[in-house]
């Protein structure tokens, strides 16, 4: 990452529009937690001027994973971090956890990539001007992806070591390591990627917190220092 100029953070608020996400018992709908977590952490990004962060969505309108992800995939993004909240079957299951994608995925991302050619994909100015230069050398190509997978793996570890102690000073975690997943909004090939789920809205006092303007704050506050801290 070039930090001489401004880092550009894409949030991802989970669901939206006729996909409310998962549904609390007095009926709070995950899609409007999402939203307004997000809403505050770019509000609070772009008040410094280290960052630039961007929205998929800023209201309450619908996008597919397919939009979502062509959203990301065209445009020069630094970091993606996508805001839901968790459900349980069991009422008592409560507390925040961050999740990363699978090897597996980005593997098979990967792989997907290099069999369609014509898929547009944005990649940092030298590894674009490799691929342009050896345009049918998959095996050179299939390196270098791999080698940019580590390094993004790398900052996804370290990014969420301080998330994780952030969010502990004012959340309960329900699992304090990492997850990994096979994610679809996570499995862009060119961008480090982080889903953090906020809480279970299945769980009877969590829900009447992800509700409150209070706890949004605490939450996009958090992540914000994590960003700061991390950078």
């Amino acid at each position: 990452m070039d930090l001489s100029k401004k880092i550009v953070i894409a949030i991802d608020a989970g669901h939206g529009g006729q996909d409310p996400g998962a549904i609390g018992h007095t009926g709070l709908q995950e899609k409007k937690v999402n939203i307004e977590i997000a809403l505050k952490l770019q509000k609070l990004l772009n008040n410094n001027r280290m960052f630039n962060a961007i929205l998929t969505r800023n209201n309450d309108s619908y996008l597919s994973l397919k939009k979502r992800k062509q959203f990301l995939t065209k445009n020069h993004i630094d970091l993606l971090l996508s805001i839901h909240v968790d459900s349980a079957r069991e009422q008592y299951v409560s507390g925040a956890s961050v999740w990363i994608i699978s090897h597996s995925r980005i593997n098979r991302e990967i792989n997907n990539y290099l069999k369609n050619q014509k898929s547009i994909v944005y990649f940092s100015k030298n590894i674009q001007k490799i691929f342009n230069e050896n345009k049918y050398d998959v095996f050179l190509k299939k390196t270098i992806l791999d080698l940019q997978s580590h390094n993004f793996q790398k900052i996804e570890l370290d990014l969420s070591q301080h998330i994780f102690e952030q969010l502990t000073k004012n959340i309960k975690l329900h699992k304090i390591y990492l997850n990994y997943a096979s994610l679809g909004i996570l499995s862009c090939i060119n961008i480090p990627s982080i889903l953090i789920e906020t809480g279970f809205i299945t769980n009877f006092a969590e829900e009447k917190k992800l509700k409150t303007k209070d706890y949004q704050n605490k939450i996009a506050q958090s992540i914000y220092l994590a960003l700061k801290n991390y950078f």
